[in-house]
């Protein structure tokens, strides 16, 4: 079974409560949910979300829509996903997304899956391998469950458990491979801040007659009308990531 996680917390420190934040009435994670939802190759989606009295709010919108929520460690994020993934039987592949892309698309999805299929290894993404591999707001990434498995009992790094794949990417101990579904996508789409929510915005009202749009209309897009991308010209991909590097530790 390929089980797709989409992590989800509502603590973000530059925009707040972003993933419930509205774009053409509905919350980013909704819009998010809605269009990797018909992936060709994914059999269930769970949002996984912490426990944090904040996150409560997560969990009743995943309710009210009946879909699946798993609530697990606010900065362990590695054991998050594992323990959500536990919650169903046969789970061969695990999809990683974040909340935070609501302009993601399940052709981007299928397309790594398909991909990670044909090669054989335990880990692939169209992204998170700077410079080279970067589709920032279509991140996907997919592993094998004995591969998050092994992660989860073996990273030692506060980076490797607040970052999900660290472990498996770097560790040496799995084969992983990189391809980009779009050669000419080269921004940052992501919702980290109220510029990057304000430059998606602008991106949905464009392509808003442009039925299930994805990474390729967005990119034609940005090339036609650049200056969508003043919006959020401040705005660094995975700033999170470096963050926690530069701030890196060993845990006992």
């Amino acid at each position: 079974m390929n089980l797709l996680i989409i992590q989800a917390r509502m603590g973000s420190t530059r925009l707040p409560g972003k993933v419930l934040m509205k774009i053409n009435h509905q919350t980013i994670l909704e819009n998010l949910v809605e269009r990797v939802s018909l992936s060709k190759f994914v059999d269930e989606i769970i949002v996984a979300t912490t426990t944090n009295q904040e996150d409560n709010a997560i969990e009743l919108l995943c309710k009210s829509k009946n879909w699946n929520c798993f609530r697990g460690s606010d900065w362990d994020v590695l054991s998050r996903f594992y323990l959500a993934a536990k919650q169903f039987e046969n789970v061969k592949n695990i999809i990683r997304i974040t909340s935070d892309c609501p302009l993601h698309s399940h052709k981007v999805v299928d397309f790594v899956i398909a991909e990670f299929t044909k090669s054989g290894k335990d880990y692939f993404s169209n992204s998170n391998n700077e410079p080279d591999f970067l589709e920032d707001g279509f991140d996907t990434e997919i592993f094998t469950f004995t591969s998050l498995e092994k992660a989860f009992n073996e990273a030692t790094k506060l980076s490797e458990r607040e970052h999900v794949t660290p472990f498996i990417k770097f560790s040496g101990k799995f084969t992983c491979g990189w391809k980009k579904s779009n050669e000419n996508y080269i921004y940052k789409m992501s919702v980290d801040s109220p510029d990057d929510f304000e430059a998606v915005k602008t991106i949905f009202e464009e392509l808003k007659s442009v039925p299930d749009f994805g990474i390729d209309e967005v990119t034609n897009l940005l090339q036609k009308k650049p200056y969508i991308l003043d919006k959020n010209k401040n705005s660094v991909a995975n700033s999170g990531y470096i963050k926690s590097i530069e701030n890196d530790k060993e845990l006992n």
